[in-house]
């Protein structure tokens, strides 16, 4: 019997290849995300124009419609921001990088609850950054990783969650991906983690 796979932002640099590494080894994979996977067994297209929370129902829906339990639920989903406490636009700055980055990694929490089978893997996607000091040029960005990996511990004493679970949060640097290309064209490529070496990585562990 195939083993599934619920990954939520499946369709970004590195949801895609999460999906590609588990399929390669027969995982059925259900992508969430604002725009269709379509190497994706299915997809659960959201609306970013909704809040998340209506759109629980729809997501409780499509997800048992498609498995009732699943073996990996990742998180996978984030954003990056540069912003500085002083900007006026301060507040709408935080909100946009916590639905990105929290707030994903909130509802994974959440399915987890209702879909991870026994034996089961959740992963959330921190960042080594904030366990290297303050990072003042991205204040938002740091706060919602730095909850992310509170939510990690909670979830970790599996009170919700399967007791024989795990719980595990990656914590990359720089993912070598086309946009962080455009953005930093002068860095040295070669030290940042390839997606496909962390997906990989990743389905060894499920």
């Amino acid at each position: 019997m195939n083993k599934s796979l619920l990954v939520l932002g499946g369709n970004g640099n590195l949801g895609r290849a999460m999906v590609n590494s588990f399929k390669m080894k027969n995982w059925k994979c259900l992508s969430v995300d604002f725009t269709e996977n379509s190497q994706a067994d299915s997809n659960l297209v959201l609306d970013k124009n909704e809040s998340l929370q209506s759109q629980l129902p729809l997501m409780y829906k499509q997800t048992s419609a498609f498995s009732k339990e699943f073996d990996s639920i990742l998180c996978v989903s984030g954003g990056f921001q540069i912003a500085s406490i002083r900007d006026e636009d301060v507040l709408e700055k935080y909100l946009e990088i916590d639905r990105s980055c929290f707030q994903s990694a909130l509802l994974a929490g959440h399915l987890s609850t209702k879909f991870l089978g026994p034996n089961g893997m959740l992963m959330f996607t921190g960042a080594a950054a904030v366990f290297e000091g303050p990072v003042n040029f991205a204040y938002g960005y740091a706060m919602s990783k730095a909850a992310t990996h509170h939510l990690a511990l909670q979830m970790a004493e599996r009170t919700e969650i399967p007791e024989n679970s795990t719980v595990v949060t990656i914590l990359p640097q720089i993912i070598d991906s086309e946009q962080n290309r455009i953005d930093m064209p002068d860095a040295d490529h070669k030290t940042w983690a390839p997606p496909d070496k962390i997906a990989d990585l990743v389905r060894g562990w499920a």
